[in-house]
């Protein structure tokens, strides 16, 4: 950027300081008529803004009103989200000064007009031209020299860019002037103005200099002639699914919410550790991962085009709350001809998520049409914006229903899933129960091989693929071979007839599926463990369902296990063993929803018995052979609402009491468990698990057991002696 003069200046001012410090320090006294006239500035008086402020001032300028609070010296490089190009370190934002309704003026120290006599400076932001303004006044004159509106600023393409201007004051060589920036807006979009810069020009070089600056900038910024060619013959649109990593192919028309830094990675996260699950590379993410302001609104189009094949049209969207929209527009008349919404948005299960939707055209073949993105939401927040990815125009209903097979069997495909919430299983749902304008056929794996538990050794995982099942166009099928074998990320030892599993831990098994031209896969957990005669993670102490599949669509796997203790103010014990449990408060299902979890089979040793710790109306527990037989039922007796919240006057409600079973009769079989959340009448229909120990070498003595636990609100020591179970039966 330009920077004559300013150097000599700074000097000057910070001298002149320096002996206001001495004089203070030394007792001398210095009359005002001293120190002038005043300093003999060569340019404008901190026209760059980097010398030191503070006290809501800053060296050089003296403000009014609540506008130009120093606060809005930046050294960051945008504003609002946006890049604004400053110069040196520090810059002006009226944005970060306050309110953006707040008015005011700053005005400049006297400064000699010298050199060329023409100032350049930079401006952003001042939307209205009429209320904010630069001027130049001559000293003692009230009567502006020139006035300099932002007239660069449209409010879509050149926004908070702090754009190079320059005013021709040659007339006025050699008058003492000052500059003078008004803002009486009191709105709230772009009301108030950006500056940097302020520089006499000392020679015509400088002049030219900041000329072809201002050029360049304005040919960056308005790329609607650079980067938007479109031929309303061509049958499908420039860039749909934003894989250039810009806006390329699509034209700003209205607003601020669209600018090109919404285009981001597909792979980044939001909310820390969610995917949107878009296609490709990139996607058009409304608020830009939170960086753009969602009360923003605007609109942006593709390129036009004339709609062929059979009028069908593709695309992904998601957010979009409230007036947030797609709509396919008529190419001549700019009417909006079928509009789609987010039906589908959802929150916390999909939000931000991008969905596919289809949409039906074909009344406009062969007519000029173009895509619109609205965001039409001024909502501060409540995910008032839209992302868009994959748009796919002129579709034949042959690759209407390719592109249906092709986007769940790449849902189905996926394994990542976040931490926060079980993603994959709201989508699954969503591509499940999707109305599909054509009849497809995809190949998918939905009811996988579940998780399987193995003795430390050498293990043929290729025995490992019973239980389940692809589908295609109605049939099952199973015929699965196993691709590779990982453990803790890297490649198992052996062939897949013996892969060696003697350290104990989780193995991940992938496999695969093959028919009719199109391919599935998926993976399952083998456990590896030195005693199959305890239960994989019973207890819930891996802080999560390891070991458990989940058998409920909607159940969130990802909160269900917690470490509270006890619950509501009365502190209410949960009678949990160690640091987790299974919480029926926590599943992400309505109290009246039923609910199963299925564990790992194990291998029945030792005495035969086990037992379980089981609270809530509706908890039950069901044990079954490995073939599927159930052998046993057992449901919660405990319940019972009375003398609230005191369990040592009878009441028991989430408070977990541990169950004995005597199963010994399958003694050496291969079982599995089941615990479930049945449908009951009235309130508490909630269960809750935890501690299921499927092994003990002797009987426990059931009659001698207990566990402690410290009484609702009085918080005294009280037992819940243990229980024999009662085993309702195979099919109770």
């Amino acid at each position: 950027m330009l920077n004559s003069g300013r150097m000599g200046m700074r000097i000057l001012l910070s001298w002149t300081f320096a002996l206001l410090v001495i004089a203070g320090c030394c007792g001398l006294s210095i009359k005002a008529d001293a120190l002038t006239p005043a300093p003999a500035y060569t340019d404008v008086p901190n026209g760059d803004f980097e010398l030191p402020h503070d006290s809501g001032q800053w060296v050089g300028w003296t403000r009014s009103e609540g506008a130009f609070h120093a606060r809005g010296l930046k050294s960051s490089d945008t504003v609002d989200g946006v890049q604004v190009e400053k110069s040196g370190n520090v810059f002006f934002s009226g944005f970060d000064a306050g309110q953006p309704s707040m008015r005011g003026t700053l005005a400049s120290d006297v400064f000699p007009l010298t050199g060329t006599g023409v100032i350049s400076f930079m401006m952003g932001a001042g939307l209205n031209k009429n209320l904010v303004y630069v001027e130049f006044f001559q000293e003692g004159n009230d009567k502006p020299l020139a006035r300099v509106s932002n007239t660069d600023c449209d409010g879509v393409l050149i926004t908070e860019q702090l754009i190079t201007r320059t005013v021709d004051l040659s007339k006025h060589i050699g008058k003492q002037i000052y500059i003078k920036v008004t803002d009486l807006d009191g709105g709230s979009e772009l009301s108030y103005v950006n500056l940097d810069n302020f520089h006499v020009c000392k020679t015509q070089a400088e002049v030219e200099a900041a000329r072809v600056e201002r050029t360049e900038q304005l040919r960056a910024y308005k790329k609607d002639g650079q980067n938007f060619a479109e031929n309303p013959a061509s049958t499908t649109i420039v860039n749909g699914g934003f894989e250039t990593g810009d806006l390329t192919g699509w034209k700003l028309l209205e607003g601020r919410a669209f600018r090109e830094s919404c285009v981001v990675p597909t792979s980044q996260y939001y909310w820390e550790d969610r995917l949107v699950y878009g296609e490709g590379n990139y996607y058009f993410d409304g608020s830009n991962n939170g960086a753009v302001r969602e009360s923003l609104t605007g609109a942006m189009r593709s390129t036009r085009f004339t709609l062929a094949g059979d009028g069908w049209i593709s695309f992904m969207m998601g957010c979009g709350n409230g007036n947030c929209y797609v709509a396919l527009c008529d190419g001549n008349s700019n009417e909006e001809l079928i509009v789609q919404r987010n039906k589908a948005f959802s929150d916390p299960a999909l939000p931000l998520t991008l969905l596919r939707v289809y949409m039906d055209a074909s009344e406009y073949l062969g007519r000029i049409v173009y895509l619109k993105v609205v965001n039409n939401n001024p909502a501060a927040t409540g995910f008032a914006f839209l992302n868009v990815d994959d748009f796919r125009v002129s579709l034949t209903r042959e690759e209407v229903a390719a592109l249906e097979a092709e986007q769940i069997e790449s849902i189905y495909a996926q394994t990542y899933s976040s931490a926060a919430y079980d993603d994959l299983a709201a989508l699954r749902d969503y591509y499940d129960s999707y109305p599909y304008p054509v009849p497809m056929k995809p190949l998918l794996i939905r009811d996988g091989v579940r998780d399987k538990t193995v003795e430390c050794g050498k293990v043929d995982v290729t025995a490992l693929l019973d239980g389940g099942c692809a589908s295609y166009d109605g049939q099952s099928l199973t015929d699965f071979r196993v691709t590779g074998v990982t453990f803790e990320g890297k490649p198992a030892k052996g062939e897949l007839t013996a892969v060696d599993m003697s350290v104990p831990g989780q193995y991940q098994v992938c496999y695969e599926i093959d028919h009719a031209g199109r391919h599935a896969a998926s993976s399952f957990s083998v456990f590896a463990v030195t005693d199959r005669g305890q239960l994989l993670n019973g207890g819930f102490e891996t802080g999560d369902l390891t070991g458990w599949t989940v058998l409920t669509k909607g159940f969130n796997r990802n909160t269900a296990v917690i470490s509270a203790t006890s619950y509501w103010g009365d502190a209410l014990p949960y009678n949990q063993a160690g640091d987790y449990h299974l919480n029926g408060w926590n599943t992400g299902l309505a109290e009246a929803d039923t609910w199963a979890v299925q564990s790992s089979t194990f291998r029945l040793s030792g005495s035969g018995f086990i037992s379980w710790r089981m609270g809530g109306k509706s908890a039950a527990i069901r044990v079954y052979r490995a073939n599927g037989t159930q052998i046993a039922c057992v449901r919660q007796t405990r319940f019972n609402d009375v003398n609230f919240p005191y369990l040592s006057k009878g009441g028991s409600w989430a408070d977990m009491g541990t169950y004995v079973l005597d199963l010994s009769a399958y003694l050496g079989e291969e079982l599995y468990i089941v615990l479930q959340d049945e449908a009951v009448d009235g309130g508490w229909a909630n269960a809750f698990f935890d501690e299921i120990i499927t092994r003990y070498d002797t009987p426990p003595d059931t009659a001698r057991m207990a566990d402690k636990v410290n009484d609702g609100r009085t918080r005294a020591s009280i037992t819940i002696p243990w229980r024999e179970a009662v085993n309702l039966g195979p099919r109770a």
